[in-house]
Formats: structure tokens, C-alpha cells, sequence
């Protein structure tokens, strides 16, 4: 590289916002630099162009100061980063990080001895080799755990086939409630686990419209019984009406008690307020059979 091709390419450098793409030149103004200003000058044009040169150097290593770092520094800095790696818990982040080092390692350029670069090279290299053993530990470990997170996942896609056939509505959300959660607090069980989540989301909305068709059998049945209950407070008001306090006729206000009984829950809507009314019938017959026989 002649003098004036060096002026250039340090001008040109100088005038970039960004050097993050001008390694290679930034290193190759590096290498030539000792070479350019070490030279005998004949004349004073040629002094005048090494101090140009030597000036522009040394303002371009204000705005990039790794020119002022030899490649044997340079490299001993990366390979210092790299070990503090190992001991790094985000493995994914740290191998990122090394991969990027091994980028700059490769663009430092060529340390005073080719014997140097060697050492380095085996330096570099046997930290890499530790991480990268490191790195598959981790991930053998990973593997391991997201094998037992799967294992656990299927048993819980299982255990809500169950729940689907659990008649008591109440039971069952509770028990799907509790599966939900163990699901979440399982966790991302790796390659597959969106194919775990699909089963299982399969399981939750077969169970939904279970519990649909549950809910409408059921307000069939409330009803149904609701129906009943009123025909039995019917039943009782005739027998308040007639007041007759015969035998037959208090064993029938008896037995309704029980028939009311065996009817079973009305739903909560219409259930409390039924019983009022049916109880206050039957109270009131036998607080008159009461006073009837005093």
C-alpha cells in the first residue's frame, strides 16, 4: 500500500458514521501503519505525506480505538471474554456471544509470529471446546427435563378424558380447574409441546360442550321437578282447605313431606323459594291439628 492510498483510505473511514462493517480496512491501516512510517524519506514531500498520514492515523484512533490494540491484544481481550462465559446460566445468550467473538477473533488479524497466532488459536480454540462441552450438558439436562414435562402432560390430557365422563357438573369443573393449572404451572415442555397443548385443548372443549348438553339435561330436570313440587303444594292446600284432621288425612300431609323430599333440588333459582311456600302450607295444617285437639 503506497502512502497516498493509505491518506485515502483513512480519509474515506474518517468520513463513516459507522466502522462496524470497515474491519478489514480498519485492520489493514493497522498492519500498514509501522510499515508506512518506519520508511527512510528522501525528500520533504515525502516527510510531508508520513506526517499527513501518521496525523490522520491517529485521528481515525480517537473514533475507532481498537487500531491502537495489536492483534496479540486484541485477541487476548476476546479470549478473556469467551471464559467469562463459562460461567454463564443463559446459555443460549453466552453461545450468541461466542459466536460473535469468533467473528472478531477471526477479523483481528495476524499477531507479529505466526507462532503466536498458533498459541492463540489453541488458547481460543480449548475455551470454545469447554463451552461447547458445557453446552451440551445443558442441553441433555434440557432434553431430560422436557421429556419428564411431556411425560407429566400427557397424564394430565388423560386424567381430563376422566373428567368428561364425571356426571356432578360442579366436580368436574373444579377437577378440569386444577388440571388447567397443573398444566400451567408445568411449563414449555420443548420440541412438541404445542402438539400436547392441542390434545389437550381438544380434551377441554369436548368437556365444554359435555358440560352444555350436562347443563341442558339438567334444567330439564329442575323442570321437571319444579313442576312436581308445585303439583305436591297444590296437593297441600287442598288438604289445608278441607282441615278435616282425620287420620287418613294427616298420614297424606305426612307422606307429602316425604314425597317433597324425594323430588330433590329444583335449582337454585326456584328451590328455596318452593320450599317456603310447600313448608308454610304443611306448618300451618298441623299448627291447626294442634289447636284442633287442644
Amino acid at each position: 500500500m503506497t502512502k497516498q492510498e493509505f491518506i485515502a483510505l483513512a480519509k474515506e473511514l474518517l468520513e463513516c458514521e459507522n466502522l462496524d462493517d470497515r474491519n478489514e480496512d480498519l485492520q489493514l491501516l493497522r498492519r500498514q501503519f509501522k510499515y508506512i512510517t518506519d520508511r527512510d524519506e528522501d525528500t520533504f514531500l515525502e516527510q510531508e505525506e508520513t506526517n499527513k498520514a501518521i496525523a490522520l492515523f491517529n485521528e481515525l484512533s480517537k473514533k475507532e480505538p481498537k487500531l491502537l490494540v495489536s492483534p496479540y491484544e486484541e485477541k487476548k481481550s476476546i479470549i478473556a471474554a469467551a471464559k467469562k462465559l463459562l460461567d454463564k446460566k443463559e446459555i443460549i445468550a453466552a453461545n450468541r456471544e461466542l459466536d460473535r467473538l469468533s467473528e472478531e477473533f477471526k477479523k483481528a488479524g495476524r499477531s507479529s509470529t505466526k507462532e503466536q497466532d498458533d498459541e492463540l488459536w489453541n488458547e481460543f480454540r480449548q475455551v470454545k471446546d469447554a463451552f461447547y462441552a458445557k453446552k451440551r450438558a445443558y442441553f441433555e439436562e434440557l432434553d431430560k427435563a422436557n421429556a419428564e414435562k411431556r411425560a407429566k402432560k400427557e397424564s394430565i390430557i388423560e386424567r381430563a378424558k376422566e373428567v368428561i365422563n364425571v356426571e356432578n357438573i360442579r366436580d368436574a369443573n373444579a377437577q378440569m380447574d386444577a388440571l388447567r393449572k397443573e398444566w400451567k404451572e408445568i411449563g414449555y415442555s420443548g420440541k412438541g409441546d404445542e402438539y400436547l397443548w392441542k390434545d389437550f385443548t381438544k380434551v377441554m372443549d369436548e368437556f365444554q360442550e359435555k358440560k352444555k348438553e350436562r347443563h341442558s339435561e339438567m334444567l330439564k330436570v329442575f323442570e321437571e321437578r319444579v313442576a312436581k313440587k308445585e303439583e305436591l303444594i297444590k296437593r297441600a292446600r287442598i288438604l289445608l282447605a278441607n282441615s278435616e284432621f282425620t287420620d287418613e288425612e294427616v298420614n297424606q300431609v305426612k307422606a307429602l313431606r316425604g314425597e317433597y323430599k324425594s323430588i330433590g333440588f329444583a335449582g337454585k333459582e326456584k328451590d328455596d323459594e318452593l320450599y317456603q311456600r310447600f313448608n308454610e302450607i304443611i306448618q300451618k295444617y298441623f299448627d291447626e291439628l294442634k289447636f284442633y285437639k287442644d
